[in-house]
Formats: C-alpha cells, sequence, structure tokens
C-alpha cells in the first residue's frame, strides 16, 4: 500500500453528488437539451448577436498556435492583477495545444470575427467517461461586444446536443469557484441552462494543519483582498473550509 503523501497538508473530497438538498458545494452541469428556441427573448438575444458579429468552429490547435496565444495572453489584460501570469512561454503554450490536438477525448473550440477571420475567442473540452469538462475558455476582451463567449458556449452545446439529448454525456464547468473571481458560472446558468448539482464537500487535515485552520478561521475577511500570494491561498484554504458539510 502507498503511503500518503506527507507533503499534502489536506484532502478534498465530495459526497451525495447532485443531491435534492442544496448545500454549499456544488459543479455547474448542463444535462438536458440545449434549445435555443426556448429561451426568453432576450437571453436568446445574446446568442443571436453573437451569430451576427462571429462564427465559432472545431479547430485543430496546431495551426492557429500563434493566433491562439495572442489571444490567451490579451485574455489576462482583463483579469485582476494578482491572477496575471508573470511571464508568457509560446513554446510551452504550443506544446500544450500538441498534446490537446493528438488527445483524442479533446476538443478545441474558436470564435472567429466575421468581418476579418480575426481569431477572438478559444475552449477546450475534455470528455471523460460521461463527463465533458470545460477545461478552459479565453476571449479577446477588445471583441467583449462581440459576445464570443456566447459564440463558443453555442458551438460546443449544438456539437453534443444529440449526445446531451439521450443523457450519453453531460457538461460541466468545474465546482464552484473558490480562487478566481469569476461570474462565468451564473452566465452559463442564466443564458444557456446550465444548472447547479449539489453535494457535501469534505475536508480532512493533516496534523497540526487542522488546528492553524480553526484557529485562523474568525480572520479570514482580513486576509481576502492581500497581495500575498501565500497569504491568499490560505484565505482560499479557510473560504473552501467555509463550504464544507458538517454533518452525516
Amino acid at each position: 500500500m502507498e503511503k500518503p503523501d506527507q507533503k499534502a497538508f489536506f484532502a478534498e473530497y465530495i459526497t451525495s453528488a447532485d443531491c435534492a438538498e442544496p448545500t454549499e458545494w456544488w459543479f455547474t452541469i448542463k444535462d438536458d437539451e440545449y434549445d435555443l428556441s426556448s429561451l426568453q427573448a432576450k437571453k436568446r438575444y445574446e446568442v443571436t448577436k453573437a451569430h451576427k458579429f462571429c462564427k465559432a468552429e472545431e479547430i485543430n490547435p496546431e495551426e492557429f498556435s500563434k493566433e491562439l496565444f495572442d489571444c490567451y495572453v490579451k485574455s489576462f489584460s482583463a483579469y485582476p492583477e494578482k491572477y496575471r501570469p508573470l511571464h508568457f512561454d509560446f513554446e510551452s503554450f504550443s506544446d500544450s495545444m500538441k498534446k490537446w490536438n493528438e488527445n483524442p477525448n479533446c476538443k478545441v473550440y474558436a470564435a472567429f470575427l466575421r468581418e476579418d477571420n480575426l481569431l477572438i475567442g478559444f475552449s477546450i473540452i475534455q470528455k471523460n467517461g460521461r463527463a465533458i469538462k470545460l477545461v478552459s475558455q479565453k476571449t479577446n476582451p477588445s471583441y467583449e461586444k462581440c459576445n464570443s463567449n456566447a459564440a463558443l458556449v453555442d458551438c460546443m452545446l449544438n456539437d453534443w446536443n444529440e449526445k446531451l439529448k439521450c443523457g450519453e454525456v453531460y457538461i460541466t464547468n468545474g465546482s464552484r469557484s473558490i480562487k478566481h473571481e469569476t461570474n462565468f458560472n451564473a452566465y452559463l446558468e442564466k443564458y444557456f441552462g446550465f444548472r447547479k448539482a449539489y453535494a457535501k464537500l469534505r475536508v480532512v487535515y493533516r496534523f497540526p494543519f487542522g488546528i492553524a485552520v480553526k484557529l485562523l478561521k474568525p480572520f479570514r475577511k482580513l486576509f481576502e483582498h492581500t497581495e500575498n500570494p501565500f497569504l491568499y491561498n490560505l484565505y482560499c484554504v479557510l473560504k473552501m473550509d467555509s463550504f464544507a458539510w458538517r454533518g452525516k
């Protein structure tokens, strides 16, 4: 039997996945048919507006490495400074695109401006069993009004819609966000019919880290806006602990 990693301070896992009662922990999923015509007019407009300004399609990422990298770099200009990478490495990015392309369970979608075919957004998904995981979605903030996010999600959902109808797959953007401030999950729920799949989060700490967490809980808010990476990571642990299920 393998010994547990002595460097790990804690372990997290979930129980009662997709439980009926609301909890503080959830996954954002889409597990039913995508029907654009069923959306309210204002919500449907977000997608029809996207179709007007841009087109989205599955691509071979190796053929667009430079364009994808440029979009990737520009996407971070809209991020808070503490989330931005310190440097960007084109070679590493290209290697990643090659790996995604060689993986039969992965797909890359890109959004292009209709007027000049400029790549302004992309998303990467990976299939694992029935789960289709939205691994990453990046868009150029200079073209935010073109609704490239909507174009990408619409393209992905249409691509998998037949399997969604049959219940063969479900699409997920992962769990509730801890570290990054984002409204993307709420966006998916509002405009594309995603829902919260509630679960019970359990967190187990290695001694004496659990004691430190208990002692620091009352001071969690003090670390929320720190620029210190270590203190911010500590804040994220305390925040996650606050969502943990305490019952049976």
